[in-house]
């Protein structure tokens, strides 16, 4: 995909009066474009489940990521017909790209044991470019993902409702535990996966401490970068781990239960599901729907872990060519990886990169991409997106992911910088959640969010938590403020402005 100056500008207009999915998070150009490239390309195996237009703003590290609505709507529309020609279809798709994810981390792993100074510049381009296309070829698949997750959550709801409505379980169940239970996930975590490693790293070091560094070492080697971000590249040591079991610990839990516990979390959402289809028919449509949401959220599970490992990786070999350019790697994140293809022939201004990195608005289309700064980025951002005004607003509904009901004070959080303000019992409120949120989280009362689906990251984790959490409300982040007391009604999938600061 080519950088194309000038692109953005002739394409603005075409734009305008759209509507669009926002995400926000912490994150680059570069670590992003990975992501945008790879869900605009369009080849066979996508079976039209591309998009066509991204735009993205950034801002001092954080990042507003828009998809097209339209877009969302297409693909999601597309995997249902697949899907009834095909009730193998989600299963199909995530085979289709079995081999890319393979050689990826595959690839990722050698570079890992490589020393990237002895290479030639030529050799670290042509390193960065291999694995560049690994990444892409990888993550293609990330448009089919996000179109049918988003775009089916609210088609979802629609028919459980309808379903639920004509049944006996009126009278026994509410239609929000009805819709948590059918949506619940079936799959471990990554996260999980390390939160159990690090317990029964914990149990071990119990009952024998002479064994701490060796277990410790281990567990550090396997999960250093699960902090990562589409911005920061963290090396976690084994100091960190041990203080995380130190943590562990302090709390006194019963370490096998806890374990037990969230190791048996798939399968008792699973066993739940079961027995609640005994009690109610569900259209084979909305069968349809589940099982791909099922298979779904597992897939975008791994890509999450994948997009940590990209950041690791890509900074590495951005460390180096940095190094020899006389720039952070940090800096070169506010280039695309196209860019940094030809930074060895055309050296990248510093002060270009600096005002990239205060204010930048990127365009991806199906021609190329394109950067504006400053005031042209202003321009942009005011183009697509318009003004609201919602400060009249004292409440409003999203989509239950988690029942529910408590009252606290609103944290809001635009960055995981921020993840340190939140306090036990406060209301967590953000765009949408990420895995490096999970601190917070874990402290929240519960979790309110602007967007995401049934199988987002805030839904899962509110499920393994057991907190009350309402995604998709579009304006939570723009009408909560902190220091507000709200009322979060799972229940019933309101919000309420109880106190203003």
């Amino acid at each position: 995909m080519k950088f194309i100056p000038g692109l953005l500008k002739q394409n603005l207009l075409r734009w305008k009066g759209k509507k669009w999915y926002h995400q926000r998070f912490d994150g680059s150009p570069y670590l992003l474009h990975l992501i945008a490239e790879a869900e605009i390309r369009d080849e066979s195996r996508k079976q039209g489940t591309h998009n066509y237009v991204h735009y993205c703003f950034f801002e001092h590290g954080k990042a507003d990521w828009y998809i097209e609505m339209e877009d969302i709507k297409r693909i999601s529309s597309l995997l249902l017909k697949l899907g009834k020609k095909n009730p193998k279809v989600s299963k199909d798709f995530i085979t289709a790209w079995k081999k890319d994810t393979e050689k990826f981390y595959q690839k990722c792993t050698e570079i890992r044991k490589m020393n990237l100074t002895i290479l030639s510049d030529s050799e670290l381009a042509t390193l960065h470019d291999n694995l560049l296309e690994l990444a892409l070829n990888k993550n293609t698949s990330s448009s089919t993902i996000d179109g049918f997750a988003l775009g089916t959550d609210e088609l979802l709801a629609e028919k459980i409702k309808k379903v639920y409505e004509k049944s006996s379980l009126k009278n026994s169940m509410k239609l929000t535990e009805v819709f948590s239970i059918l949506t619940a996930p079936i799959n471990l975590s990554f996260i999980n996966e390390a939160e159990v490693s690090l317990l029964k790293k914990a149990l071990r070091i119990k009952k024998n401490p002479a064994q701490k560094k060796k277990l410790l070492e281990q567990h550090q080697k396997k999960y250093f970068w699960i902090h990562n971000n589409y911005v920061t590249a963290t090396i976690l040591d084994a100091a960190y781990f041990a203080e995380e079991i130190h943590k562990i610990f302090n709390l006194r839990i019963d370490i096998e239960q806890e374990i037990h516990k969230i190791e048996t979390t798939p399968q008792e959402n699973q066993r739940k599901k079961k027995e609640l289809l005994k009690k109610i028919i569900l259209p084979e449509e909305v069968k349809l729907l589940i099982t791909i949401s099922e298979d779904f959220t597992s897939w975008q599970d791994e890509r999450k872990k994948s997009t940590f490992w990209n950041a690791h990786d890509f900074t590495l070999i951005l460390n180096e060519i940095g190094r020899r350019l006389g720039l952070a790697s940090l800096e070169l994140k506010y280039l695309s990886p196209r860019e940094v293809s030809r930074a060895f022939k055309h050296k990248p201004s510093r002060e270009i990169l600096q005002e990239r990195m205060k204010n930048s608005a990127w365009y991806w289309d199906l021609k190329g991409h394109d950067c504006v700064t400053r005031v042209e980025a202003d321009n942009v951002k005011r183009t697509i997106l318009g003004d609201t005004n919602l400060s009249d607003v004292d409440d409003f509904r999203g989509l239950t992911a988690c029942l529910g009901k408590v009252s606290g004070i609103v944290k809001v959080v635009k960055s995981v910088t921020e993840i340190e303000k939140i306090n036990p019992g406060d209301i967590l409120v953000a765009v949408m959640t990420r895995p490096d949120y999970i601190p917070a989280m874990k402290k929240a009362a519960a979790i309110v969010t602007d967007e995401g689906g049934v199988t987002c990251h805030a839904a899962i984790v509110a499920r393994e938590l057991g907190i009350p959490c309402i995604i998709g409300t579009k304006i939570a982040t723009q009408v909560l403020k902190d220091g507000m007391q709200v009322e979060v009604n799972a229940n019933h999938g309101w919000v309420r402005i109880v106190g203003r600061k």
